[in-house]
């Protein structure tokens, strides 16, 4: 995973911000503390759904640039994984929009996703962990 950030200051500018997910607040939160496990999976790009589906940041300007930063990294191999949860057939993001809209413009099969809880093996491939509490504190930056 690339750690590199993005500048997105221009996102808070223009007013637009996703809706706030408790169920994902509450998922990290047992994830850090080691009541639930993460694990590495890559999910097919059509079962990954946004948790605020109207929120937009390809079109705004920094969010368009941010989009495009990532889709370069991806374009170089510098790939990052998007942080989900399973809800029925459907893997949800809820904070990660910015590589999600890098991996709609790319259309890969697959996408590298931290899965918050068992993901079902039948939907995503190359399931791999329980992922380390201390990696999983490092990778939220609690650590």
């Amino acid at each position: 995973m690339n750690d590199a950030s993005v500048p997105t200051g221009g996102l808070r500018e223009f007013g637009s911000r996703p809706k706030h997910d408790e169920r994902l607040i509450s998922l990290m939160e047992q994830a850090v503390t080691g009541k639930l496990p993460v694990y590495f999976a890559a999910v097919p790009l059509c079962r990954i759904v946004p948790f605020d589906p109207d929120y937009r940041p390809d079109l705004h300007p920094a969010g368009a640039a941010a989009i495009a930063s990532v889709s370069e990294d991806w374009r170089q191999g510098r790939f990052r994984n998007l942080w989900v949860y399973q809800r029925g057939a459907w893997f949800v993001v809820s904070d990660d929009y910015i590589p999600l809209f890098a991996a709609l413009g790319g259309r890969p099969e697959h996408v590298p996703c931290w899965v918050l809880g068992v993901p079902d093996s039948g939907l995503a491939k190359d399931v791999q962990g329980p992922i380390s509490q201390a990696d999983v504190r490092r990778m939220l930056g609690v650590e």
